[in-house]
Formats: structure tokens, sequence, C-alpha cells
């Protein structure tokens, strides 16, 4: 895998997909990395929430190529989400939720984790929250990966430009995991990179204003990068 189509935040508008769906069939990359907020907040009543996951998870799945998903803070409760994803994923082979999972393709090992980090805290069912030992427990599989290349998926940002104070327990990830590649989806609408050693991260914006990014890793270090905007 080189090229990817990196997104995230989708909050409630899924007439992006479409739009993502021409960018795919455009550009045609090896994959797509979605880091999170497929919900804009936690207050829909169930059977909404059910309908936007399977709306959401079958745009992603159509897409046609390798696509690893995250859950965002709003996307609870955990259980409902894991278990629309599971069922989208039988449905769309190529969907893949990457949420305390690794999945391998072509060199390439990708796990996430979406949800704020905290240093103690940990709660799935109104907010997605994960303590600093929790989300270790669950990232620790990066650690045991064989493949070359590692992308590391959160809902949140380390310190620096794409997050301002940003979170420190991301930022220690980055410096513990040492993935390739990590893409956020942080709260706020800014989109940007940065590098932490030899880790660039991307947040790509929110999917919602039609903001996302593309990553071509065959590309000279100065030309992989590139932002979109959706019309």
């Amino acid at each position: 895998m080189n090229q990817f189509l990196i997104a995230g935040r989708l909050d409630g508008r899924y007439e992006a997909l479409a739009k993502l769906q021409s960018v795919v069939e455009q550009r045609r990359p090896d994959a797509v990395l979605f880091a999170g907020g497929i919900l804009a907040d936690n207050s829909m009543a169930r059977a909404n929430r059910l309908k936007a996951w399977e709306t959401a998870f079958k745009g992603l799945g159509s897409l046609g190529v390798f696509t690893a998903v995250i859950p965002g803070t709003a996307d609870v409760p955990l259980r409902e989400f894991l278990h629309a994803a599971g069922d989208a994923e039988v449905n769309f082979p190529d969907l893949h939720s990457a949420h305390a999972t690794v999945f391998e393709e072509d060199h390439v090992a990708v796990c996430g984790l979406g949800g704020e980090l905290t240093e103690a805290e940990d709660r799935t069912e109104d907010r997605l929250t994960y303590s600093r030992a929790s989300a270790e427990y669950f990232l620790r599989a990066l650690w045991w990966s064989e493949q070359p290349h590692n992308i590391l998926l959160l809902s949140v940002a380390p310190p620096g430009p794409l997050g301002e104070a940003g979170n420190p327990i991301c930022g220690d990830f980055i410096d513990s995991f040492h993935p390739r590649l990590c893409v956020t989806a942080d709260a706020t609408p800014r989109r940007g990179s940065q590098r932490i050693a030899h880790t660039l991260v991307v947040n790509p914006g929110r999917l919602a204003d039609g903001s996302l990014a593309w990553l071509d890793l065959s590309r000279n270090v100065d030309e992989q990068l590139e932002f979109l905007s959706l019309e």
C-alpha cells in the first residue's frame, strides 16, 4: 500500500459519502483510512442511531477498496457500534473496524482506537473515553506486528499545530509505537500535518465540511501529502 485517501468526522453529513465515492473512483487509492466520527452527537434515538451507522458503513463499505474505520467520541454505546460494524463487515469484505484490532494488508498494519484519551477514565456508554492503561492494552498488537509499516488511527491530536495544546497521551503513543503514519480526527475543524520523529501525523479535517487528504508514499517526502476539498 502506498496511496491512501484519509478522512474523518462525517458528523452526520451522509451526503458526503457519495462525493467520497467519486474521489475513490477518480484516484483509485490502495486504502481509505477513516479516523472516527460518524455521529455528530450521542442524543439520537436508538433506532435512528443504528440507521445512521448502517448508512455510513454501507457508504464506506461500497468504496471497493480496503477501508479501515474507528468510532468517534459520540459513536456510543460502543457495543452497539461494534455490532453494527461487525454486521457491515459481513456484507462488505473490504470494510474493517480497526478499533482495538490490527488488520494487515500488503506490508502495512493498521490499528486504531476511537474516543478521547485520559489518564484514568473509561467510558463506553454515553461518551467514548479510554484511560491511558486501557488504550495501551488495546493498541499493544501494533508492537507485535511484523509488517514494515504501521498506521495508527486516533480520534485525538497530539500537542502541536494540529490540536493546539493537544492530547499528550496521543503524543506519547506516537513516541511509543513509532507508526509511519498517524491519522487523527480531532474535535476542531483544523486540518494539517506535522512530523513527530519519523511519524507523519495527518488531520484531514471534517469530511462533513468536504475536507479530506491524499497521501502517496511512493512520492518524494515534500510531495506526498495533498489536502482535498469536495465540491
